[in-house]
């Protein structure tokens, strides 16, 4: 087994998630900062002949995207949505991925000369939403994802809960209907085959067979043969009848399925990611909330609470990078190994200025977990003479790309930033403190803070 050289903050590795629609390779520093993403489609037609080659092919784009060679990585993760013998490196069976049978770790070890860690996608998506993400103070979390498929996973105390058979925590394949719809793993009535994007693509198109008036066919090109969730999205945006109907019974299917998880297993948190929740969350999650909140089996205490991801298309391939390190003996959750980024320092605040390392802005700024410094630009969040005044969660969703752990708010001399109540909301379905403060303050604390973090800065008033 290869031995990464160098200090740990510089190690590197490679986080790969095989999805139904597309994979991603994510080249990944120890700490978690990502230095580069490669994205392709997933072949949808052909077998494993046509998988595997495009699961190398992403590997190889990241590895010359990020200006490196194979032997600078320590390791490399791979996420597969099945049923996965991580000890063999067998995809045991992948309902949604051409790849039952297919020997996929010994087959990419040899290919690249690196250690493969190789497991389930929702186990996977779990432990990165654990390391770095919304359940990262959690003792318990079950992560769920809701794309072309229904993936999740179960960690406790930093550790996978695989199953006797490495079957566990499969809950798209839970019977939510007897008799119901056919789902891809051969049963019936699977939480999957009810409320994945595949279950609300099917819907769809069989209610405008049936001739009901709908928006979405427009917005999906005139091809209902795949539906993005971003289509979707703007359906309900534009109260689409037909697809309001749909995504409101997915959503209420999904809030009985997380009932049922906290009657079973109780975790300290069920965090919500994927596609289809990433893109339609204002409208899902409501619903979902609702459920849960109204289960007459009380408990003894507060708890369970109903997050979401902090990590988003991230999640996944970060579980991988943290699996990877767990095969080369660097376990993220062993205090020992835990390695944290590097961030600038403010150097220096002056009213119309701030100094970050040896530049000077003299415009608003954020920074993100990775530490790159960005320019904060101003769209609905300025009024008329050009002064910044409200943050609202679309702007939140770029400042806290990659999950911090605390955002930093300089609201400038005056106090002139505010959030807006979704924006709070925003913060705490993602379990991320929030510091406001006059801009001198919030940057000594940052500057202080030890913690996973990301700041944005008012400079101009």
């Amino acid at each position: 087994m290869k031995s990464p050289n160098g200090p740990a903050e510089n190690r590197l590795y490679l986080g790969v998630d095989i999805g139904g629609t597309k994979m991603q390779a994510s080249l990944v520093r120890e700490s978690g900062e990502i230095l580069c993403r490669e994205k392709i489609a997933t072949p949808r037609a052909g077998g494993p002949e046509q998988v595997v080659p495009a699961i190398e092919k992403v590997i190889a784009d990241a590895i010359k995207k990020g200006g490196v060679k194979t032997d600078d990585l320590a390791a490399i993760g791979i996420a597969v949505p099945g049923v996965v013998d991580p000890d063999r490196g067998l995809v045991v069976v992948a309902p949604n991925m051409r790849l039952t049978g297919v020997s996929l770790g010994a087959h990419l070890k040899a290919r690249f000369k690196t250690p493969i860690a190789i497991g389930n996608d929702g186990n996977f998506g779990a432990l990165g939403e654990c390391w770095l993400g919304s359940a990262r103070k959690a003792e318990s979390a079950l992560y769920i994802c809701v794309g072309t498929g229904i993936g999740s996973g179960l960690v406790m105390k930093g550790k996978l809960w695989r199953g006797d058979r490495e079957s566990a925590g499969e809950i798209g394949h839970l019977v939510m209907q007897i008799d119901g719809p056919k789902c891809g793993c051969g049963s019936s009535g699977c939480l999957e085959a009810l409320a994945s994007r595949t279950a609300i693509e099917r819907d769809i198109r069989q209610g405008v067979a049936a001739g009901r008036q709908s928006a979405i066919t427009e917005l999906a090109g005139g091809d209902l043969g795949v539906i993005r969730s971003g289509a979707v999205r703007k359906a309900l945006e534009m109260q689409d009848e037909l697809v309001g109907e749909i995504v409101r019974r997915a959503s209420q299917v999904l809030g009985y399925a997380c009932v049922n998880v906290r009657h079973l297993i109780d975790p300290e948190a069920i965090v919500l990611g994927g596609g289809v929740i990433e893109a339609c969350s204002d409208y899902i999650v409501p619903i979902i909330e609702n459920i849960v909140g109204q289960d007459p089996l009380t408990g003894a205490r507060d708890g369970g609470k109903i997050l979401l991801s902090a990590l988003g298309d991230d999640a996944v391939a970060l579980g991988a990078v943290a699996a990877a390190r767990h095969l080369v003996g660097r376990n993220p959750f062993k205090k020992r190994f835990r390695v944290k980024p590097q961030y600038p320092e403010i150097t220096r605040y002056a009213r119309g200025e701030i100094t970050i390392g040896r530049k000077t802005y003299d415009r608003d700024i954020y920074i993100p977990v990775n530490g790159k410094v960005k320019n904060r630009k101003r769209g609905a969040e300025a009024d008329e003479s050009g002064a910044a005044r409200a943050i609202g969660p679309k702007e939140l969703e770029k400042v806290c790309r990659g999950g911090p752990g605390v955002l930093f708010i300089g609201a400038g001399e005056n106090a002139a930033l505010e959030l807006t109540d979704d924006a709070r909301r925003f913060l705490a379905q993602r379990s991320i403190k929030l510091d406001l403060a006059p801009t001198a303050k919030a940057v000594e604390n940052y500057n202080k803070s030890k913690a996973r973090k990301a700041i944005l800065v008012h400079v101009t008033c």
